[in-house]
């Protein structure tokens, strides 16, 4: 099923020029469209564009773009609304001035947002190739309240959002439409100092009508937006691409948190009143080559996971990451096989990364330490107060168009073991529609002087993948083979031992003049055994799909899947017994008014009982499950983000309830103005559980946080916060044994009906960037 709700609920990815959405019989692609920018004698604003024109003394200086194409719903076709672009540099900034035309201005969608939360709203972007290796870039967007949102562009992927930059943006709702300004400093961009032409795409988002726009034509069925980009000429005595920034910050704070990292030893740490301090250093070399050094980072959470169901799963729940040190150019370090998972790295106290690009080749250098891991042993450990030590590495060779080749190299040590991994990848672009994929990697991992029981283990892994980006046809097939001895520490993978092949393809049609702007047929099928020849499961789903206006979708979906589980699953089964777990659902996503946006997925089908009681097996289990996110923008600066997750299961054999899960969680966010808001989260989680059918706990938890931020640009800013949390912990801590110690053999930690304070923090930071 994940396949084909990624590709339904991908309401970002009209953002990327990736749509979903394409008409019938396109014209042929024409060919990229070219601009010259002149060099200006000042800046530019929108005050020099009273009446939505340029005024008499700057239309002659300024170079106009217009004629933009629709990708969206009907590629190939004009614009349903006039948009013009126009364009013009200084030594030290290049300008782009959107003036968007629209016939009903009232139905604009514009909010006085938090950075980055504007892709729904109407916006303009542009897209920036300056090595013009039609494979990198800087997206740069804003909506119509001058709201941005910037991110680092990686072709075949969606937009990096935790790439943050300074420039300036303005941006103002007339009685013809509206206008935005985007300015963007050569020193916050990284280009060849000799290279006077960049690659360029302009782009504008018209929600209302699901519509995107772009200048030069980005054909549907062409696979890529660089590799279609038009040619920026003219860009010269640009200065400002060497630079050093310094980002140092101060915090102060009043902390009381359970810690859990030694089991055996939980207790209530408190901080009064400690100050600490740190900071990022930058460092340019050659124009190109990016060299980032952190000491002491601060990874305090001002940002909080989206919850995702966690509860019974049979593989672990991935978590996105959140820290911006490790956000940045995490590109360079990403490979078909997800050699880099930085969540692993919880506690470091420096970090060192080189980034950057040298003619046609790509590099990445990132050293971390990790105090988590000796934080984690009791005191009287050899290797208590010891770190881990990650060290990761990536060089990558441009073939061609679009074709590269490279290598990876990751290394986990930590008291005296270690997991090294070696591994290359070969990324072909066979033509304008297909492009395919292989990595191999091999593993050898020592454990640890603390794993006295655990044995070296060494092993190979090969992924390989195809893709073909059609007009009406799509596929994306890949298929895994991880040997039992394949093991990744800096990394993150499903599960070793497992060969699998999965495929998902889609047809549509395009009917004219009509409501539905696009309906079609989907189809996802995985299917994976381990390496002696054991089904995992068989996942199979069909879905078909209509598309409207406002960017609406529906998509009825039947499942028919299985799991297999057998002694070779950590079982008390003597063989292997397959689960058909099928059923049906629905997805529906959308905004059907200006103040509303939803994203529903509601299943009826089968589960696994993974938690059986003590002594027990797994079981068959009816499952319902949904999945709710709704935001409400009642008024310009008000947004309210809403998710609800249930997850409700019975016993296939007799109706017994087994157990029942629920979140309902609250983002409120008032933006005072661009720069000052105020935050408040609000979370909800349960889990009912009945003794009689699975080993789950009844658990509940309350969560807090509130915030006031002050960010007039990115590494400038002032948080004020307030987090806390309730959860239902016994304030025994642990299962004790008779003389009082925590019982090693059952570290789960007892719940009762009440609720205890596991945690709470009052904190101020303030950090400050310095540009040389």
């Amino acid at each position: 099923m994940s396949l084909a709700l990624l590709f339904l609920a991908g309401s970002l990815r009209a953002q990327t020029g990736k749509p979903t959405v394409t008409p019938s019989e396109p014209p042929k692609p024409q060919a990229a469209t070219d601009a010259k920018v002149p060099l200006l004698a000042g800046p530019l604003h929108l005050s020099d564009f009273e009446g939505m024109h340029p005024s008499a003394a700057l239309r002659d200086q300024l170079v106009e773009v217009k004629d933009f194409i629709q990708n969206t719903p009907r590629d190939g076709e004009p614009a349903t609304e006039k948009t013009e672009v126009w364009l013009g540099h200084t030594s030290s900034t290049l300008y782009f001035v959107f003036v968007c035309y629209d016939h009903r201005p009232g139905e604009i969608r514009g909010h006085l947002a938090r950075r980055e939360n504007i892709l729904t709203d109407d916006n303009v972007s542009v897209l920036l190739d300056p090595f013009q290796d039609r494979r990198l870039g800087v997206l740069f967007t804003v909506n119509s309240a001058g709201v941005q949102a910037d991110a680092a562009w990686s072709e075949n992927s969606d937009p990096d959002y935790s790439y943050d930059q300074v420039w300036d943006s303005e941006g103002v709702v007339t009685s013809s439409g509206w206008m935005a300004l985007i300015a963007i400093p050569f020193r916050s961009i990284r280009f060849r100092s000799q290279g006077p032409d960049w690659g360029f795409v302009l782009m504008r988002n018209l929600p209302r009508n699901s519509e995107q726009d772009y200048f030069p034509r980005i054909a549907s069925n062409i696979s890529g937006v660089l590799s279609q980009e038009g040619i920026l000429h003219g860009i010269k005595g640009a200065a400002g691409s060497r630079n050093f920034q310094l980002n140092p910050y101060v915090l102060a704070q009043n902390e009381r948190r359970l810690n859990l990292l030694d089991p055996l030893n939980p207790a209530f740490s408190s901080r009064h009143l400690e100050g600490t301090s740190g900071g990022e250093a930058k460092f340019i070399i050659n124009d190109s080559i990016v060299v980032d050094g952190t000491v002491n980072p601060d990874f305090s959470t001002v940002e909080s996971d989206q919850p995702q169901f966690t509860v019974n799963q049979r593989f672990p729940v991935v978590f996105p990451e959140l820290r911006p040190f490790f956000l940045e150019n995490a590109n360079y370090f990403t490979t078909p096989i997800r050699m880099v998972y930085t969540r692993n790295i919880a506690h470091p106290e420096y970090g060192l990364r080189l980034t950057g690009k040298l003619r046609s080749t790509n590099v990445g250098l990132l050293v971390v330490d990790d105090r988590s891991p000796g934080e984690s042993v009791p005191a009287g450990d050899p290797l208590y107060k010891k770190r881990a030590t990650f060290a990761i590495g990536r060089v990558s060779q441009e073939l061609g168009k679009n074709s590269s080749i490279g290598i990876l190299y990751t290394d986990r040590e930590f008291g005296g073991g270690w997991n090294r991994i070696g591994s290359a990848n070969l990324d072909l672009r066979l033509n304008d529609k297909w492009t395919v994929g292989l990595q191999w990697a091999e593993s050898s991992t020592q454990p640890d002087s603390d794993s006295p029981g655990t044995r070296y283990a060494a092993g190979p892994a090969l992924l390989w993948q195809a893709q073909r980006n059609g007009h009406h046809f799509n596929l994306y097939s890949f298929g895994r083979d991880y040997s039992t001895g394949f093991q990744t520490q800096v990394g993150r993978i499903q599960t070793p031992n497992i060969r699998d092949q999965q495929a998902h393809s889609s047809y549509q049609w395009f009917p004219k003049h009509s409501l539905v702007q696009s309906w079609g047929l989907e189809s996802d099928g995985d299917i994976a055994f381990d390496q002696q020849g054991n089904r995992y499961y068989r996942y199979l789903n069909a879905d078909v799909f209509v598309a409207l206006p406002r960017n609406m979708v529906f998509a009825p979906i039947l499942v028919a899947n299985s799991d297999t589980l057998g002694p070779q699953s950590g079982t008390l089964f003597t063989n292997n017994h397959n689960f058909s777990e099928n059923g049906a659902g629905l997805v529906a996503k959308g905004s059907p008014l200006t103040q509303v946006t939803f994203n529903l997925q509601a299943f009826r089908d089968g589960s696994v009982n993974y938690n059986p009681i003590v002594g027990g097996v797994p079981s068959l289990m009816d499952q319902q499950t949904v999945q709710l996110l709704l935001t409400l923008q009642p008024i310009r600066r008000l947004t309210a983000d809403n998710t609800y997750l249930l997850d409700r299961d019975r016993a296939a054999a007799g109706g017994a309830f087994v157990y029942e899960t629920q979140t309902f969680r609250t983002k409120m966010n008032y933006q005072f103005t661009r720069a000052l808001s105020a935050r408040a989260i609000v979370e909800y989680d349960t889990t009912l559980a009945n003794p009689a059918q699975t080993s789950l706990q009844r658990t509940k938890q309350i969560g807090t946080q509130a915030l006031l931020t002050w960010l007039p640009h990115p590494g400038t800013a002032v948080y004020i916060g307030y987090n806390n949390d309730l959860q239902n912990f016994d304030r025994t801590l642990c299962n004790r044994l008779q003389n009082g110690a925590c019982d090693p053999n059952d570290t789960t930690i007892p719940r009762a009906s009440n609720y205890m304070n596991d945690g709470k923090q009052l904190f101020v930071k303030a950090s400050y960037l310095f540009r040389f």
